[in-house]
């Protein structure tokens, strides 16, 4: 009896055991990728990821930092794409993917970007980083500085191009999350990865065609970025963005036997990802957004908005009147007309969080002593 017993638990334990194990869920893709990351670049929510943070070789995904980085310069007017840079001996020097710069060649900040954008060009990403940081040793060190700010913790940065190095190395968590810090410039960036051609030295005797290795933007509708990237030991890699119904999503593919097989990863995190996500408007550019009670007595009140539509993506079952609203105070008076004043904070009920600027919309002055007496003594004889 306690055989039969035995060989019917032990049937049990097998049979169960072969299920488990056979079960997909229902979450689960298919892919090719040894690491993806699938993020919502606002809240930098991780849509779906697969060994999120195993380093590996970045390839020319590296130049993403280095755009971002002359992008903030731009914003931060410490150079501007207007401005000529001479190409040193060491940036003409790059080899792999390049525009060909010569020594002393004069450039636009703006067609130098524009190269590293669409073409990938190691020469042009070097000259940037140069004419931004004096050197390229000193730009290297501003991309491990920011990577430090952004928390990419997978992430060392050892040259600008993407070379492969034991020392430069990174995560799809990583790349995904910078993508998402890359897209917060807009049109600023995607006016350029969206292109699949282009030209530098157009109106010189040696134009220079620039062709977008991210063949995707071609066939996959709202794709319009990102930074493909290959190396032997990197393999085929690809951070992508798209944009379908108001949703934006960031993906990042690594460690890619074949171009087929990158192209097909990105298309089943995206489409995943679409499928999820809803988009939906909180607040227009001009909408108040919070009225503070500063002094009730002195009838004092800050009036605040956001400066700008707010749209914040939801699971597609999430229930909208579960959507908790904050408006943060950060400052105490005086507040002067449109500045910044604190933050309105939303949190999904899938734990997503959104922030955003808060900005005066009236001034409102210190309540002094003299202030205070006369409203008490209005207050005593009404």
């Amino acid at each position: 009896m306690k055989k039969i017993l035995f060989l019917i638990l032990s049937f049990i334990l097998i049979f169960n055991g072969f299920n488990k194990k056979n079960i997909v869920k229902a979450d689960e893709l298919d892919l090719f990728s040894t690491s993806v990351c699938l993020m919502e670049p606002i809240s930098k929510r991780v849509i779906y990821s697969k060994n999120p943070h195993q380093k590996l070789y970045p390839a020319s995904m590296t130049k993403m930092m280095g755009l971002y980085l002359i992008l903030e310069a731009v914003e931060n007017k410490k150079i501007s794409f207007d401005d000529e840079v001479i190409v040193s001996s060491y940036a003409s020097s790059m080899g792999g993917t390049q525009i060909f710069l010569e020594e002393n060649e004069k450039m636009k900040v703006q067609d130098l970007f524009k190269a590293v954008a669409i073409n990938s060009s190691n020469d042009a990403i070097v000259a940037l980083g140069e004419y931004l940081a004096s050197s390229n040793d000193n730009f290297v060190k501003m991309m491990n500085d920011k990577a430090k700010q952004f928390n990419m913790n997978d992430t060392h940065f050892n040259n600008a191009t993407g070379f492969d190095d034991p020392e430069h190395y990174t995560s799809s968590y990583d790349m995904a999350l910078l993508g998402s810090y890359l897209v917060g410039f807009e049109d600023k960036i995607l006016k350029y990865s969206s292109m699949q051609e282009g030209y530098v030295r157009e109106n010189t005797s040696k134009p220079f065609w620039l062709v977008n290795t991210n063949k995707l933007l071609k066939y996959y509708e709202g794709m319009d970025g990102l930074k493909t990237g290959f190396t032997s030991k990197a393999g085929y890699n690809l951070t992508a963005t798209a944009k379908r119904n108001g949703v934006r999503i960031v993906s990042t593919v690594m460690n890619l036997d074949t171009i087929a097989h990158r192209s097909q990863d990105t298309i089943k995190l995206l489409d995943y990802g679409f499928s999820k996500l809803k988009a939906i408007s909180l607040y227009s550019k001009d909408d108040v957004v919070s009225t503070f009670e500063i002094d009730a007595s002195l009838n004092k009140y800050l009036i605040t908005s956001c400066k700008q539509e707010i749209k914040i993506i939801l699971n597609k079952e999430d229930d909208e009147n579960d959507i908790l609203i904050n408006a943060v105070l950060e400052k105490e008076t005086p507040y002067i007309e449109n500045e910044l004043v604190g933050y309105l904070e939303i949190k999904t009920p899938s734990g997503a969080i959104f922030k955003y600027n808060l900005y005066a919309l009236n001034s409102v002055s210190k309540p002094n002593f003299i202030t205070y007496l006369l409203n008490i003594l209005k207050h005593l004889f009404i």
